[in-house]
């Protein structure tokens, strides 16, 4: 049975034409990702453009059919290579692939210009498909890691498949001499050959497109892998809720080393419901933060964790798509340790390190503030110098653990005995300065003087025996004595000297007449 090959040929162009649309959406999707898909589609356009001009035969010259067929169709084989190779990182300079090419277009020329001898321009044809696919085939088979091979194992398959039905056809060509020098009516072989290069085409299209959907699978696979891998590799807390309602659908294991919660506790719950959330207030910045896409960026929140403990976390958050769902993704940095060794820190060079009473640099902060309120609301201020008298005496007796023994407890008769506004601060020594806020008259520091007085003669075991030591105390009153504190304290010393050198034991405003 005689088949027509000018109705393959209109099928082979139409089937060329799908195939070209095909590949210009995979070019179209992906060309920002992946080089090479541009040589792709050009050689599927050449082909596309081949088979017209084959179609056109009869209807143009046959010259400008022939050599454009040829041209066209084994140009697009040198792209395929080329393309190929830019897809998979591995370009290669073939130079020797032109010379054959440029060799190729040669023979086409005299044997259809000089001696038209379709024969033997069928003849060079397949034998380029052998060339150039198999080089093709051979650079997806070995050429490939093995990450990417399986990629384009159908790929490499089809073009392996049309050099051995290329080598058939010029084993068919040999066999069945064509005795018609038209290519329409050429014979059986050329029939069944244009039949399989129909089937071939389509073939290596759905190649190409399983390639590309394979590499991209594989990568973000990759990536999914890899976020896996960061996700539960990190030493924060992490964990992923959705916007929707709120509820965690992915932790890490620093989560659970971080709150103790095992992921099957949390997941599908929400942080409110787990009753983590120390203060609302938090909580609402947070969301505020996040719904006006600022973020949060290594704020410091209070978390009760699952043992009840209260952990001090530094926050950060942002919002991302994950798993088609719009999702908060926070990290949580467990800093307790950190903010306690700072606070410590903090409270070393800010108090005394043998009482824990304000140091002189935090007495000076709270009465530059103590002053300024006073001279806004139109009150009163009281400094006091207090010296305890006979620390000497207990120093060379008991030792000096002894006498820091009596500082310490005067230190804390002293902290009970003031009100919240009032600093009692350790200057060094046996001196301590204190400031009374929100004094209407001096007679009122007058009368806390004295229960200051009588809190620090208050009796105290000493290695085994009851002793009782004495205060020696001046006052200086702002803004009647003094504006300035520097100037306030050293009038209350005076004053406090006076009592000291006047037998101790007792307390004197500054400019008190005795």
């Amino acid at each position: 049975m005689e088949i027509d090959i000018r109705t393959l040929a209109l099928i082979y162009l139409i089937a060329n034409v799908m195939n070209n649309g095909l590949i210009f959406m995979i070019w179209r999707m992906y060309r920002r990702y992946y080089r090479g898909l541009a040589f792709l589609f050009a050689d599927m356009s050449m082909q596309t453009v081949s088979s017209l001009f084959l179609l056109l035969r009869g209807q143009i010259p046959d010259v400008v059919s022939i050599v454009a067929t040829n041209l066209f169709s084994v140009l697009g084989l040198l792209f395929v290579l080329k393309g190929l190779e830019r897809f998979f990182g591995r370009e290669k300079i073939r130079a020797y692939n032109y010379v054959i090419f440029c060799i190729f277009m040669s023979l086409v020329f005299y044997f259809s210009m000089v001696n038209n001898n379709l024969f033997v321009r069928n003849l060079c044809l397949s034998a380029m498909i052998i060339v150039f696919n198999g080089q093709s085939a051979l650079f997806l088979f070995r050429g490939l890691s093995p990450y990417y091979r399986k990629t384009a194992r159908l790929t490499a398959g089809v073009l392996l498949a049309f050099c051995v039905f290329s080598a058939a056809r010029i084993l068919g060509l040999i066999l069945i001499p064509q005795s018609i020098n038209e290519f329409f009516s050429s014979g059986i072989v050329n029939s069944i050959a244009m039949i399989g290069f129909i089937l071939l085409n389509i073939l290596i299209t759905a190649g190409i497109i399983l390639m590309v959907s394979h590499r991209l699978l594989l990568e973000v696979q990759t990536e999914k892998d890899k976020y896996n891998r960061a996700f539960q590799s990190s030493p924060y807390a992490l964990l992923l809720t959705k916007i929707a309602d709120g509820k965690i659908f992915e932790v890490n294991e620093g989560f659970e080393k971080t709150t103790g919660y095992r992921p099957a506790e949390v997941i599908g719950k929400t942080t409110l419901e787990l009753g983590m959330w120390l203060e609302i207030a938090d909580r609402e910045a947070f969301v505020s933060a996040l719904m006006s896409e600022q973020g949060v960026r290594d704020v410091e929140m209070k978390f009760r964790i699952k043992n009840g403990e209260i952990m001090t976390g530094l926050v950060s958050a942002k919002r991302i798509s994950a798993f088609g769902e719009d999702c908060i993704l926070t990290s949580i940095s467990d800093v307790t340790d950190l903010i306690r060794i700072k606070e410590r820190l903090e409270k070393m060079a800010l108090h005394d390190t043998l009482t824990g009473l304000p140091n002189r640099q935090l007495f000076y902060d709270r009465a530059g503030i103590a002053i300024a309120g006073a001279r806004r609301e139109k009150l009163k201020i009281a400094v006091i110098t207090l010296d305890v008298d006979g620390l000497k005496f207990i120093n060379d007796h008991f030792g000096h653990t002894a006498g820091d023994h009596v500082l310490v407890t005067i230190a804390n008769r002293l902290e009970g005995l003031l009100r919240k506004g009032d600093t009692v601060s350790r200057f060094g020594g046996d001196e301590f300065l204190i400031l009374l806020n929100g004094v209407n008259h001096p007679e009122d520091a007058q009368v806390t003087a004295r229960r200051i007085m009588e809190c620090a003669s208050e009796p105290m075991e000493i290695a085994g025996e009851c002793i009782a030591v004495t205060a020696s105390l001046g006052i200086a009153i702002y803004p009647t004595d003094d504006t300035d504190i520097e100037s306030l304290i050293r009038k209350s010393d005076e004053a406090m000297y006076y009592i000291k050198t006047h037998g101790r034991n007792g307390l004197r405003f500054y400019g008190e007449n005795v």
